[in-house]
């Protein structure tokens, strides 16, 4: 036989679930249908090609050229079609139930409207964990693609590393080929000469090898800079034509047809892990910056870096608590509705396919991406939940409190659900509310985001330090971790970390001289230990008392403060009554109760200060809601907006998360004495 390079092509193309149609359609004319012109024009190059659920059905929709073009490709042997979760979730992530449906939904999606038995998977973000050999391969799959660095942390030279290794799990094998992150980097940023000269070394170097490059289809074209550098320079057709060209040891080749032509390389285990960047953002933000420098050090000496690694994806679970909020509502969600399939008369299909939905992956995790940064994105998820949730609402028939470890964090939540409204609490963190959905219009309506340092702060306060005032610099096609872009000037003034997670109904007490700057920008001291305590929670009927003797400190004496509040849903809302009691010591009190809203966009008023205030209402078009407040005596109100900065493949960005309401009820407390006062939410 012939020494001959084996070259893979993959492409994933995948939008996440919420996202924006015009964003879709921007992907369509700049990605996905020039990188689909370019391939019809070469029909001796085979390639392999995942597109995601959500972008199928877009297509479907608004493009069914695209699906065209697909099938006549595929009718010709050019094409393989790759399977997948559906709505591309962390299969790792989800009920193992789950996992096989939203497979087979893609797989039968690909018989259907291609003819086409897919039994390659593309594995969301390539995150593995041992156990899903034995799930995926019950699920019809004979392979699956990940990274090269998932064989580096087993010991395995990537240099070294072609064609396919099998595994197994409890005597059931997957094969498994590893990507070359070294092609991933190169395609289509450096140069066709240098991308060929690669090719060439393996071929001197290696008897036959097989090279895998599949990625994003989004960096050919969609990426910052990358349509004229793809499609209007050329680097796509150059590229390919360059290929062509070395048909005599170069043979482009499908996962499938190479498996039919080579057995495996080697039996394999690979331990849990992602692609190389994945592992550095998953890492608590100081880790992450101590990784980061380490991995500069080793830059150069690839031998000693394969041996490095981070953390995990579901390291983002103790990393953002949203996220994990996210992700125990979708076990839970997904789990009544498998604890009712039997009891339903009512078909559970559209239950089951908005649960899907809820479970893609985009929002539940940061990177060099928006994702959890990017409300709408949040939203979508909840949505999709809450809708799933809806069709099991309708047969409530008297709504109460339950208690259970919702958050799996040891400790009991309790949660109240209706035909109307949701509302999730955590006595154990400061008697807090952390959702509340309101279900007619499948809002999660305290959908926030706490403000936290991240790691590539300090690369852009370190740009900014030497490009002042610099907005929207640097030009050229480069990857997306090279990239430093700033939207807008000055985003270092909003670099504001909070001390605590943004939730509702928490309880301050603040000394006399804080400003609202000062709470604003989390720049302030507290005088009680409530913020962060453990309530005692009791449940009757509808209401829920939650209960703290603690401590306020006045001029460094402590005073002993019980304070109890009771939450008592009501249409459309709720009503939260508030106790102080002072146990000892007459003193001047500043009590602020804390909540935090999701709304679709910022209003230009949004920082305030209003005083006697006796009601408060914030209208949202873009929901389609209007939310007021209503005190049983007149309050100061502050309030302001929730403004992070974060990384995304545009650059560093300002994004809004929600808005912070602070009603200040200021009394005279006398030695054992009590304070009681009410607010009421609605949400109509």
């Amino acid at each position: 036989m012939k020494n001959k390079v084996y070259f893979i092509f993959g492409v994933h193309n995948h939008q996440p679930v919420g996202n924006f149609d015009h964003v879709l359609e921007k992907g369509f004319e700049q990605s996905y249908w020039p990188f689909i012109d370019v391939m019809l024009k070469h029909p001796k190059i085979k390639w392999a090609l995942h597109t995601s659920g959500i972008l199928w059905d877009y297509f479907v929709k608004k493009h069914p050229e695209y699906l065209e073009a697909v099938n006549k490709m595929v009718a010709e042997g050019r094409v393989e079609m790759m399977t997948g979760g559906y709505f591309e979730p962390i299969l790792p992530s989800i009920p193992d139930k789950d996992k096989k449906g939203q497979i087979l939904m893609m797989t039968d999606f690909i018989k259907k409207n291609f003819g086409y038995d897919a039994s390659g998977l593309w594995l969301t973000e390539r995150v593995w964990e041992p156990h899903m050999a034995k799930v995926l391969s019950e699920a019809g799959i004979k392979y699956i693609v990940v990274d090269d660095a998932h064989f580096a942390a087993t010991g395995m030279d990537v240099d070294k590393l072609s064609g396919y290794y099998v595994t197994e799990e409890q005597g059931v094998t997957l094969n498994i080929f590893p990507i070359s992150q070294k092609m991933r980097y190169s395609m289509p940023f450096d140069t066709v000469e240098k991308n060929m000269e690669y090719f060439a070394h393996l071929h001197k170097t290696m008897e036959n090898p097989a090279v895998v490059m599949a990625d994003d289809g989004e960096k050919f074209g969609m990426w910052p800079e990358t349509y004229k550098h793809v499609y209007q320079d050329g680097w796509l057709e150059k590229f390919l034509t360059a290929v062509e060209n070395a048909s005599d040891w170069i043979e482009t080749i499908t996962f499938s047809q190479y498996m039919a032509k080579f057995g495996p390389k080697g039996r394999v285990y690979l331990p849990t892990a992602s692609y190389f960047e994945m592992s550095e953002w998953s890492l608590p933000s100081e880790s992450q910056e101590v990784f980061e420098n380490v991995v500069k050090q080793f830059d150069s000496q690839e031998r000693v870096k394969r041996f490095l690694r981070g953390g995990f994806w579901r390291n983002f679970l103790t990393k953002y608590s949203e996220a994990n909020n996210m992700h125990k509502k979708m076990l839970y969600v997904s789990e009544k509705i498998n604890r009712n399939s039997k009891k339903l008369k009512t078909s559970l299909e559209p239950a089951i396919s908005a649960l899907y939905q809820g479970e893609c992956n985009c929002a539940y995790w940061h990177g060099v991406f928006g994702g959890l940064y990017l409300p709408h994105l949040r939203t979508a998820v909840y949505q999709k939940l809450i809708e799933a949730e809806s069709f099991l609402a309708k047969d409530i028939v008297s709504p109460k409190w339950k208690t259970f470890d919702f958050d799996k964090d040891g400790s009991d939540e309790a949660v109240y659900e209706s035909r109307e409204q949701n509302i999730y609490v955590a006595p154990s963190k400061g008697g807090s509310i952390f959702e509340w959905d309101f279900l007619p219009k499948k809002l999660n309506m305290m959908n926030v985001l706490t403000r936290r340092k991240e790691a590539y702060h300090s690369r852009l306060r370190e740009f900014l330090a030497k490009n002042p005032g610099a907005s929207n610099s640097d030009a050229g096609a480069k990857t997306i971790h090279d990239l430093v872009k700033v939207k807008e000037a000055n985003l270092d003034k909003y670099l504001n970390y909070d001390w605590y997670n943004r939730v509702s109904l928490l309880d301050h007490f603040f000394h006399p001289g804080t400003s609202f700057d000062d709470f604003k920008f989390a720049r302030y001291g507290e005088q009680g230990d409530f913020v962060l305590g453990a309530y005692k929670a009791k449940s009757s009927g509808q209401c829920i008392v939650l209960k703290r003797k603690g401590t306020v400190w006045i001029n460094d004496v402590p005073r002993q403060i019980e304070l109890t509040k009771s939450l008592t849903p009501v249409s459309g809302g709720m009503e939260i009554n508030y106790s102080i009691k002072n146990s000892d010591g007459d003193f001047d009190m500043i009590f602020a109760g804390e909540f935090c809203f999701s709304f679709s966009n910022q209003n230009d008023n949004e920082n305030s200060i209003l005083k006697d205030v006796a009601s408060w209402e914030r209208k949202d078009d873009g929901f389609g809601i209007a939310l007021s407040m209503g005190f049983s005596q007149p309050v100061e109100l502050w309030t302001f907006p929730l403004e992070t900065v974060s990384l995304s493949e545009a650059g560093f960005e300002r994004t809004y998360q929600g808005t912070v309401v602070l009603p200040i009820f200021r009394a005279a407390m006398k030695a054992g004495k009590s304070r009681d006062f009410k607010i009421t939410l609605k949400v109509i």
